[in-house]
């Protein structure tokens, strides 16, 4: 067993995936989608569902072998999914996915644009398979905690996985109280102020969409609001925003990070609605390079994230979920009830701000040392 895997820890992690963020019982299925590094996991798990009397099978993903091979194909073919796949969505009661490696995103966007808008398109298809059959799907980012992975990223490795561990841990119902005041506020609510001593100061609107919450449970009435995913660690609340408004300077604090490398130092300044200027300090070209090929959306802000998870600090691909984060999303939005669509989404991230709707606040004093 590699040392990146606690064969104990991840047994518990295992059993709260499988029975609290899933529910699954005794006789049902669960589909375990792999990659090579995350294989260790995905037989702590499977190992876990039948003590529990859960059928597991792992699906197997090779890496290299597998995109190697998707670049030397006609791209249309990679559209689908086969029958036998939609068989098993079909019939299955649960799914757990992975994180891919750092090797695997790098050698994903060396891909051919054709292959990899294709690939994704298969990735669309499989994700409504999920939903039409109202299959509660866990990612489970927390294995993505693996020593490349922290070299990739610049963080410790100890740190991140210990991190990992506990965020994962944290119990749901925290989480839900954590949102619900946030929630009434946003429900009823119709302008976002946001304040930092950095700068910042934001006017947004809001357009009277219900927040969705992320608190790590798949339950019933997940499902019936049309969502079939939670990822873990979890904890975050996203609503979506007014396009059309936007007046003042958004300056972030905190890194976000992305399968691409890392963006920071973001400063947004926007009027009548509209990005009119942005600075970048560490991954301009990143950002850059996306945001040239965009669409008419990426000048509107689309969603605003509140974190709720106390446990994380420093967790790449999950800033957005530690407890008082504030993170503004550029693009599109119609994914989360919004009104503008695209295909282009950008965020930055900022600790210690305050948050006001109508004036009352809902974040207060929420930066830590």
């Amino acid at each position: 067993m590699p040392v990146e895997f606690d064969t104990r820890a991840w047994s518990r992690i295992a059993l709260l995936v499988l029975k609290r963020s899933l529910n699954l019982r005794s006789g049902q299925s669960v589909i375990i989608e792999t990659w090579p590094h995350t294989l260790p996991v995905a037989q702590i798990v499977a190992r876990e569902a039948r003590r529990l009397g859960i059928r597991p099978v792992i699906f197997f993903q090779p890496e290299h072998l597998s995109l190697r091979a998707r670049a030397r194909t006609n791209p249309a073919n990679e559209n689908a999914i086969s029958r036998a796949e939609l068989a098993a969505t079909s019939e299955c009661d649960g799914y757990i996915a992975f994180p891919a490696s750092p090797d695997e995103l790098r050698r994903w966007d060396r891909l051919p644009d054709a292959h990899r808008r294709s690939l994704e398109q298969r990735w669309h298809s499989w994700n409504r398979a999920l939903a039409r059959h109202s299959v509660p799907a866990v990612y489970l980012l927390a294995a993505g905690a693996t020593k490349s992975s922290a070299r990739y990223y610049g963080v410790p490795f100890d740190a991140w996985r210990r991190e990992s561990l506990r965020a994962t841990a944290v119990d749901p119902r925290l989480l839900r109280r954590e949102a619900r005041p946030l929630v009434e506020r946003l429900v009823q609510g119709r302008r976002i102020s946001i304040s930092h001593p950095n700068g910042t100061h934001l006017e947004l609107g809001l357009i009277g969409r219900p927040p969705r919450v992320d608190y790590g449970v798949v339950d019933p009435k997940v499902l019936s609001d049309g969502s079939v995913w939670t990822t873990l660690p979890a904890g975050s609340l996203v609503v979506a925003l007014d396009g059309r408004v936007a007046e003042g300077r958004f300056v972030s604090n905190r890194p976000s990070r992305h399968r691409r490398g890392v963006i920071s130092g973001v400063t947004w300044t926007f009027r009548g609605g509209r990005l009119v200027h942005h600075r970048i300090e560490q991954g301009r070209r990143l950002f850059e390079d996306s945001y040239r090929s965009a669409g008419r959306e990426r000048d509107h802000p689309s969603l605003l994230w509140v974190g709720l998870n106390p446990e994380i600090r420093d967790f790449p691909l999950a800033e957005d979920q530690e407890r008082g984060v504030i993170a503004l999303g550029l693009g599109h939005n119609d994914d989360f009830g919004g009104r503008t669509r695209g295909t282009y989404r950008e965020y930055a991230l900022l600790r210690g701000a305050e948050l006001f709707v109508d004036d009352r606040p809902v974040l207060r004093k929420s930066h830590r040392p």
